[in-house]
């Protein structure tokens, strides 16, 4: 659980958040012995003094990044980015969810920064954590909660397919939940759009999220934007119906006044993904941003 909250087996000692605490540089030799290690020990599980909990399938590894030095954190220590390695079975998977990231991110839509970096023999996608925020004694963390957990759904139910959020409901979540509703169901009703044009079918309830902001609740920048389409073994079946339709290849322009109606807004709106790019607070208050250079592609 990537969010504020953290749980601790009875009778173990919870060590104190160290806001401020100093961590361990690796370099690089290091650090791709950790990636070689990591579908066998997942988040370093064992290793002395570290204990961190991240949900998803794909292996991660949440770390902090001063300029271009990775180190592995302190106990409590808030990390600033996540590592997404390649795996054996889909090597392309990092150059794969860059480009959807950095075109979405093109088109104005909210999302988390990334960049491609690389750990010889391994490339990885570096995305930086958008619920962190600076305060006096280090960075602060903001709670967020994936659509699963605010619907109270267990991650093995994640697709709507096995009684998981649809967008029949996630719509309603953010109807009750964001701060400023209208934006935030604009904001879901483009992501929901782009994920169409990328191919992406692996868009479930555990991929939005509400941010816990000083401000308000919005919806969390977008993450994990992959084109599963270009593995053709991979479920063809969309997470999530849209307009009545299961199947991406099903998608007709008639599928959007269907999806329209499904979720409450007018057609006009649901036509175009990016057609208001110039609204710096697209989707509840974060401005469009860029990634970082290192890595660009």
């Amino acid at each position: 659980m990537a969010g504020a909250i953290s749980f601790w087996p009875q009778g173990e000692s919870v060590p104190t958040p160290d806001t401020a605490g100093t961590a361990r540089p690796v370099d690089d030799a290091e650090f791709a012995d950790i990636l070689d290690r990591l579908p066998r020990r997942p988040l370093l599980a064992g290793e002395a003094g570290i204990r961190l909990s991240l949900a998803g399938t794909q292996p991660k590894l949440p770390v902090v990044v001063d300029g271009d030095a990775i180190a592995l954190p302190a106990p409590g220590q808030p990390t600033t980015h996540i590592i997404k390695p390649a795996s054996k079975e889909y090597p392309t998977f990092p150059e794969n969810e860059a480009l959807c990231m950095r075109l979405v991110a093109e088109l104005g839509l909210d999302v988390a920064r990334v960049g491609l970096r690389r750990a010889d023999p391994h490339l990885f996608l570096l995305v930086e954590r958008y619920d962190r925020v600076p305060s006096e004694k280090g960075l602060r963390r903001i709670h967020q909660e994936d659509f699963c957990q605010a619907l109270g759904i267990t991650p093995e139910h994640k697709y709507a397919a096995e009684r998981g959020p649809n967008f029949r409901s996630s719509f309603a979540l953010l109807r009750a939940a964001a701060r400023v509703p209208a934006s935030a169901v604009l904001a879901l009703a483009d992501a929901a759009l782009f994920n169409v044009i990328i191919g992406n079918a692996d868009a479930h309830g555990k991929n939005f999220s509400l941010l816990y902001a000083d401000d308000g609740v919005r919806l969390a920048p977008l993450y994990d934007l992959l084109s599963t389409s270009f593995y053709p073994e991979v479920h063809a079946n969309m997470a999530m119906r849209m307009g009545g339709v299961s199947r991406l290849e099903d998608f007709t322009p008639e599928t959007l006044g269907g999806f329209a109606g499904q979720v409450g807004i007018s057609a006009p709106l649901s036509a175009s993904p990016g057609r208001r790019t110039g609204d710096p607070h697209r989707g509840g208050g974060h401005p469009r941003r860029r990634g970082p250079d290192r890595g660009r592609i």
